[in-house]
């Protein structure tokens, strides 16, 4: 059986990656990696790292876009509620890869919610073919992220989603690499959530862009002249919003650097976090 590991370059999926290299050896552990092309430098030293480490497969893919160049291709710049980035940037280029490697069609009698068998208009079983994968899918999501992993195995059924964390009840932190001797991803230290999209996110809130202003000024001024030219050139709308008196205001990057964090009024903001949640 093979063991697949969905690296995000985050402590969680390390976590979970070195937990299936000791349970199955790592000649039975693939390591699947998708690269947005807008990962932050230091996420590479750490995935070298931790490969070298673990001495398992490890698998990059490559949609060929950023977000911000699949945004501009589609003409629609996603959000939390419609994330085509991490649909097409990661979701579906990891199931595809997952069910072209590892998938095979099973013809399967159709059962109801009972457990009765269907039948079709002559009596006869009721058949479909399924897609199956011989191997386990494995997610870095810890115990206090178990209601993501129950989501996930309903959706993907009947593919094996897993996690060892959650399984175990674990919570990983994120220094957990260092007693391994392996330096945490920077963006860490800088304070943000995940370590994705060199700490851009769609689906983020106001206190990750509060940490992305405060940490990294050049890569929010970048992210904002480009929400800019996308608004002028494609008419695209801002993703970024503020609940003011119960009501949701939408805000541009630059408008939300203007007139609240220049402003000092962002300090209510720091608790708004989001998440991306990218392959779930």
């Amino acid at each position: 059986m093979k063991h697949i590991v969905n690296l995000s370059g985050g402590m969680g999926s390390f976590a979970e990656a070195k937990e299936c290299v000791d349970r199955y050896g790592k000649e039975n552990v693939l390591c699947l990696f998708a690269d947005t092309l807008m990962e932050d430098e230091d996420l590479y030293r750490f995935l070298k790292e931790i490969i070298e480490f673990l001495s398992c497969e490890l698998v990059t893919l490559c949609y060929g876009k950023t977000p911000w160049e699949l945004f501009e291709a589609k003409r629609f710049v996603a959000n939390s509620r419609v994330d085509l980035c991490s649909s097409l940037l990661k979701r579906d280029l990891l199931n595809n890869w997952v069910g072209e490697t590892f998938g095979y069609d099973s013809t399967e009698q159709v059962f109801r919610r009972d457990g009765t068998p269907c039948v079709t208009s002559d009596g006869q079983p009721l058949m479909q073919t399924i897609r199956r994968i011989n191997a386990e899918v494995h997610l870095g999501i810890d115990f206090s992220e178990e209601h993501r992993l129950k989501k996930t195995k309903e959706i993907m059924s009947p593919w094996v989603y897993r996690s060892t964390l959650v399984e175990d009840g674990r919570i990983i932190h994120k220094d957990y690499s260092e007693q391994f001797g392996i330096r945490k991803p920077r963006l860490y230290s800088m304070g943000f959530g995940h370590n994705n999209c060199g700490g851009f996110c769609v689906k983020a809130g106001l206190g990750h862009f509060k940490i992305l202003y405060e940490q990294m000024p050049e890569r929010y001024k970048e992210h904002e002249d480009t929400e800019v030219r996308l608004a002028e050139t494609v008419g695209t709308l801002p993703f970024l919003k503020k609940t003011i008196n119960g009501k949701v205001h939408y805000l541009t990057l630059r408008a939300y650097r203007e007139q609240y964090l220049e402003a000092g009024k962002a300090e209510e903001d720091k608790f708004d976090i989001g998440g991306c949640a990218c392959a779930i």
